[in-house]
C-alpha cells in the first residue's frame, strides 16, 4: 500500500516540533515593580471615595478638598511643565554655523529670507511673467516684493494696481499691506511671549474657564438625580467604578493624547452622580472639581513622573498608599482619631504589599501551565524588527 503524498514519517514529523518557543519567563521583582502603576490608581480611587465620604458624613469640609486638590494640581503642573521644557529643549539640534574660510554651504531652507527673496527675484518663471502687470514677484514662501529691487522704498502704493483684471484675485489686501511694511521697514505685530510661554497662558485659560463653567454648572449637577433613590446611585457609581479600575490604561506612556477615554469618562460620570448626593452646590462643585484632578489630570502626572525618576515613581505610590490608608481609617472609625487613621495605615499598606506580591507570585506559577506546541505546519509568523522584516 502507498503512502499518501503528504505523509511524514514520525521522526522526521516530531523533530521540528516546538513547544513554547517565544515564552519570556517573569521575574518576581519587575513584576512588582510595575504592579506599582496599579497600586496608585487603586489609591487614587480610594481616596476620591474617602473625600466623598467625609464630605457626606460632615466629617471633612469641602473647602478643605477643593484647596489641597488644587494646591497639588499646581504643583503638579509646575513640574509637568519643567519635564515638558527639558524634554523640548533636549530635541532642539543646533544649527552649524558657517566661519570664515570654512565650505559650509547652506540650503535654501536655511538661508534667511531676505537672501532667499533676492535669490528669487532673479530667477524667472512662467509665473512671474504672468503677474508681470502687478509690478510684483511671488516667491513660494507667499511673500510679496517689488519687482524693481533698486528702489524698494520709493514705489508708491499706486503701482500694485493690476492691469490684468483677471489675476486681480492674486493680490489681496493682505499682501499689498505686507509689502507696504516691508517696504517702509515695519515688520508684522509678533506677540512678545515665546511659544512655551504662549502654550502656558492658553492653559491658563482653559482652566480658568473650567473653573467658571463648573462653578455655573454645580446647581443643575446638585438636582441632577433628584428623582433617583440612593440605592441605585450606589450600585451606577460603583459599576462605574469598577470600569474605571479594570478599563484604565496601565501601561500607557508619556506620548498618550487622550489615554483611557472609557476609564476616565466612567470616573467623571460616577464622581458626578454621586455629587447629586451631596446638600448644597458648593459641595458639589467641590467633589466634581476634585473628580476632575485626581481623574483627568492626575494620571498624566504618574505617567510623566515614572518616565522622569523611578524614585519619585516609588515615592509617590507609598505616598499615596499611606493617604489612602489613613482616609480609609477615618472613614470607618466614627471618632476619626489618629489612632484609626494610623491602624488604616497599616491594613492598607498590607493589602498593598500582599497583592503586589502575591499577584506577581501568582502570575509567574502560571507560566507552567502555558503549552503552546508549534511546528512546520502552522502557517509562517512574519517577525517585525527595527531593520526590516524576517
Amino acid at each position: 500500500m502507498a503512502d499518501p503524498d503528504n505523509y511524514t514519517d514520525p521522526p522526521t514529523f516530531l523533530s521540528h516540533l516546538q513547544r513554547n518557543p517565544r515564552l519570556q519567563p517573569y521575574d518576581f521583582w519587575p513584576l512588582v515593580a510595575d504592579s506599582t502603576v496599579i497600586v496608585q490608581h487603586l489609591s487614587s480611587v480610594v481616596i476620591f471615595i474617602c473625600c466623598f465620604v467625609g464630605i457626606y458624613e460632615d466629617k471633612v469640609s469641602p473647602s478643605y478638598v477643593s484647596t489641597l486638590g488644587n494646591v497639588c494640581t499646581v504643583l503638579g503642573w509646575g513640574f509637568w511643565d519643567y519635564w515638558v521644557a527639558h524634554t523640548q529643549a533636549a530635541r532642539v539640534i543646533p544649527k552649524p554655523t558657517a566661519t570664515p574660510g570654512s565650505q559650509f554651504q547652506t540650503s535654501e531652507n536655511d538661508r534667511p529670507d531676505d537672501q532667499y527673496a533676492d535669490q528669487q527675484r532673479s530667477r524667472p518663471s512662467s509665473r512671474d511673467s504672468e503677474l508681470a502687470g502687478l509690478g510684483l514677484n511671488l516667491n513660494p514662501r507667499g511673500l510679496v516684493v517689488p519687482s524693481d529691487s533698486s528702489h524698494p522704498q520709493s514705489m508708491p502704493s499706486t503701482q500694485f494696481t493690476p492691469s490684468n483684471p483677471s489675476s486681480a484675485s492674486s493680490a489681496t489686501s493682505s499682501q499689498i499691506y505686507t509689502t507696504q511694511n516691508t517696504a517702509s521697514g515695519h515688520h508684522p505685530f509678533t506677540s512678545p511671549l515665546s511659544p512655551r510661554n504662549q502654550q502656558r497662558l492658553a492653559t491658563m485659560k482653559s482652566a480658568v474657564l473650567i473653573y467658571c463653567a463648573l462653578l455655573g454648572l454645580s446647581p443643575i449637577l446638585k438636582s441632577l438625580t433628584i428623582s433617583t433613590s440612593s440605592d441605585s446611585i450606589w450600585a451606577i457609581s460603583a459599576s462605574l467604578m469598577c470600569l474605571n479600575i479594570f478599563f484604565f490604561d496601565y501601561g500607557g506612556g508619556v506620548g498618550a493624547k487622550f489615554p483611557a477615554s472609557l476609564s476616565t469618562n466612567a470616573a467623571l460620570m460616577s464622581s458626578t452622580v454621586l455629587a447629586s448626593r451631596l446638600p448644597s452646590a458648593a459641595h458639589v462643585f467641590s467633589l466634581t472639581l476634585f473628580s476632575m484632578e485626581i481623574f483627568g489630570l492626575f494620571p498624566i502626572f504618574r505617567r510623566h513622573l515614572r518616565h522622569e525618576s523611578w524614585r519619585g515613581h516609588l515615592a509617590l505610590a507609598f505616598a499615596l498608599v499611606l493617604v489612602a490608608g489613613g482616609g480609609l481609617g477615618l472613614v470607618w472609625s466614627t471618632e476619626g482619631s489618629w489612632q484609626a487613621m494610623l491602624l488604616g495605615m497599616l491594613l492598607w499598606s498590607l493589602v498593598a504589599v500582599l497583592g503586589m506580591g502575591g499577584c506577581s507570585w501568582w502570575l509567574i506559577r502560571l507560566q507552567h501551565y502555558k503549552n503552546v506546541v508549534t511546528g512546520p505546519w502552522d502557517p509562517a509568523r512574519p517577525v517585525i524588527r527595527a531593520g526590516g522584516w524576517e
